[in-house]
Parts: C-alpha cells; structure tokens; sequence
C-alpha cells in the first residue's frame, strides 16, 4: 500500500491543552530544514512524568525518540551549542496560517473566487485560489498574511472532495513564476508548496489539511516545499512519509526534509552585491526532471542576465515522494503569507536569533507557466502602453480628486499592483484612485 493511503486515514491527533515544553527537545538537525516543526505532550503526562523521573533529555546520541511515550508530534530543535529554539512553534503556524473558509457551503461570491490564469504550453487556462486577491487581468495574486489558499478547478471552499483540487502530475513539467517580495523581510513566509490532502476529517482549520509535521487535529500526510522564504532567503524541503527514520520511530514523516536546497547570502537577499538582489523582481523556476526512472529537481532564481541553481536529488527519499507522495498521482497545490516571531530557524543565517517582525508587506507573485520539459517557457506579456493623448496638468487636482498621469509611466501597476504609498509623485498618479482617492504627494 502506499505511504499516502496509510498516511491520511489517520487518526486526527487530539490535544488536551495546548503546553510547550522547552526542556523536551531534539538537537538540532545538522542543516536544519524544518518550517513548521512542533511538539506537543499531554499536560498531564508532563505533570506525572516531571514528579516521577524529572525532566529527561532526549538527544540523538542517548536516548531514542520512540521511546517517548504517546509522543507522536514532531520535536522542536535546539541549537546545540547556545540551547535557544530555532524552528517555529506548532502554535506559530497554527495563529499565523488561515485557510481561506468564506462562502456559503462553500459558495464563494464573485469577488471571493479568485479566479488565475495559468499559461499551460502557450495556452491560458483559468483555476481558482478563493480568498485570494487577484489582480492585473488575473495574472498576479497579490499576498496578504494570514492567509493561505488551495488551486482550485472551480471556485468553491469545499476542500473535503479532492476531485476540486487541481492537482497537476509534475514529472516532466517546469513551474514558472515572476516574484515580488516587495520588503517582506525577516519574519515572513512567503510560499508554495504541495501536500497530499484532503484527509478524512475536517481538522482545527476545516479545511481537511495535513501536512508532514503532523500537528495535533490538522491531518498527515506527505509535503514538497517547492519554496518558501523572504527578502533574506529562499528554501525548497522534501518532507516523505516513509515510516522509517533511525532514532524517530514516532514519526510517520521526515519533519526535517531530506533533501533540502536553500540559498546563501551571496546568492539571494537585500541589495546589490548579490547574485539575485531581492528588491527587485526575479523570476522562480522549478523542473521536475526524469532521468531514467530517478527524479531531479532543478531550481532557478533569474534576475537581469544572472541566475542562481540548485539541483536535488536524486535520492531516497525524493523517489517516495515522486511514487508514494505523490507527485505522479497529483497533490494539492498551497500557497499563502504567514508570519511569526521565531522565524529564525528559515533566515536566522541573515536575521539573527532573536524575536522577529515581519513588515506583513503585500507581496506578489504573477505570470504563473506550467510547461512541458523541452517546451519553451513563454515570456511575460507585456503590459500594453496607453494611448497617447493630451497631457494632463502636472499639478494635482482640487483637494478630493486624484491628480492625472502626467509624465509617469503607470505600467508597472498593472504588473505588480501598488502595494504601500511611498509618498512619490508617480505612485500618487498611478495608484490614488486605487487607493480610494488619496496620497501623500502633494506638489
């Protein structure tokens, strides 16, 4: 049977109260590779274990995990020379991720669907991310924490019927996509990845989610991280459900990831003098690659001429994830903006180790391609120009009314939308009435 249909039958993991233990922890993974790893212990459990043997230390090199018992939740890490916890907390994710659930049983009004085009080898197809805001014609998703939304073939919350999911079967295809960060720096998660939902019960989120951290009542289930990150760093993590990791035998899934491909300071964060200078737009490409039967996946960030890869597997691990996650078969597709203050176990390289505070920035991401390998990645269509005409009056407008055009060039609005008010002239023509008729400009 494979590792999927064991996986998502399982009991939804019920939590009595919602305690963290400090003192209980596993050292940290040597590339450290979690997003979202938790642990959890019954309250009482904790009260009756600490009176009878004191608080015990649960290393690698000692004792096993499977020996803790009704431990079936994933261990935060600890830094092994400093102690101090750097991944997130089961409750970060669980406060900062929502699931889009508006809708009436599930129907969703017009401006709820989040209708997106995709381009499919040349051709434009509509899908749906309800909840989501999309603008520039349905070509770019506009980001705002807490949210996270599922592609959808049509444009219902009901994510209990996987036939609503679309699922796309990645072997032989490349993922495409045009990135924004827009200053959402330290703290912040910006992300698309995939997980073998929906399991049998609805869960704490009603969105019937798993995912390979397994947190109590929320599903688990096998996970591709294709990226996750933030103006610091981008991380691309293969999360199996293989059942047999030495020293976790609690786990029914590789919380860690293996394997895991993140960037360095040199070639992705803030500025120039990096390879990919994330102020400015750049473009995501992912090639799941057959050679022979064995998965590769190639990741390339481009920027003006310059790129940055990495290449994963093949592995393993990578080859239950292909078979048994499954990327053959099909998994939902998730993306969304979270954020929280120990987000230092994805950018603590650049952010540091303390509490964090993510801008929550909107962010974007637009001109989605899905391609067959071997088949050209069609080129962003451009924006078209206006039509010329007579320039309005420099000045702005009576107090009330937007100011014109004038010599601004208002392309990049309907590519990237307008995100926050810098108090420039040119966002002000562009973007006031968009703004419900006011800017900080004024001549």
């Amino acid at each position: 049977m494979a590792v999927q249909a064991q996986v998502s039958e399982l009991e939804p993991l019920h939590a009595d109260v919602e305690t963290l233990l400090p003192s209980a922890v596993e050292q940290q993974h040597q590339r450290g590779g979690i997003r979202r790893a938790a642990f959890f212990v019954a309250g009482s459990f904790v009260i009756v274990g600490l009176g009878a043997i004191g608080v015990a230390s649960w290393g690698r090199s000692s004792t096993q995990l499977g020996q803790i018992p009704s431990a079936k939740v994933g261990f935060i890490g600890l830094d092994e020379s400093s102690g101090a916890p750097n991944s997130p907390t089961m409750k970060s994710f669980i406060a900062h991720s929502k699931p889009y659930m508006g809708g009436t049983r599930g129907d969703l009004s017009p401006g709820e669907q989040g209708g997106l085009l995709i381009n499919e080898d040349g051709e434009w197809n509509q899908y749906f991310l309800p909840g989501a805001n999309i603008i520039d014609g349905g070509k770019t998703v506009e980001y705002r924490p807490p949210w996270r939304f599922y592609l959808m073939k049509r444009p219902t919350t009901d994510y209990s019927n996987s036939d609503n999911f679309y699922k796309i079967q990645w072997p032989g295809k490349t993922f495409t996509v045009d990135m924004n960060l827009n200053g959402a720096s330290c703290g912040c998660n910006l992300n698309f990845y995939l997980v073998d939902m929906p399991v049998g019960f609805p869960g704490s989120g009603g969105d019937y989610y798993c995912d390979a951290q397994c947190f109590p009542n929320m599903g688990c289930c096998a996970e591709f991280d294709m990226n996750e990150g933030n103006a610091n760093v981008q991380q691309i993590t293969n999360h199996a459900c293989t059942h047999n990791y030495n020293g976790h035998s609690d786990w029914q899934c590789n919380k860690w990831g293996d394997p895991e491909d993140k960037s360095s300071q040199g070639q992705f964060s803030v500025g120039p003098g990096h390879t990919i200078d994330s102020t400015k737009k750049f473009t995501f490409s992912q090639e799941f690659r057959m050679e022979g039967g064995q998965l590769r996946v190639i990741t390339t960030m481009s920027q003006e001429g310059r790129s940055v890869s990495f290449s994963m597997g093949p592995n393993e691990q990578l080859q239950a994830m292909l078979h048994d996650g499954s990327l053959e078969r099909g998994m939902a597709f998730v993306t969304g903006y979270w954020y929280a203050s120990d987000m230092n176990w994805l950018d603590g390289d650049e952010c540091g180790g303390g509490a964090e505070h993510c801008s929550q920035n909107p962010t974007y991401i637009s001109n989605w391609r899905i391609t067959s390998n071997g088949s050209p990645v069609p080129s962003p269509e451009p924006v078209p120009s206006p039509e010329p005409g007579p320039a309005p009056s420099p000045g702005p407008s009576p107090s009330g009314q937007c100011p014109g055009q004038g010599d601004c060039d208002c392309g990049w609005v309907g590519e990237w939308g307008c995100g926050m008010d810098d108090g420039s002239e040119c966002f002000c023509r562009c973007c006031c009435e968009k703004k419900g008729g006011s800017c900080r400009w004024s001549s």
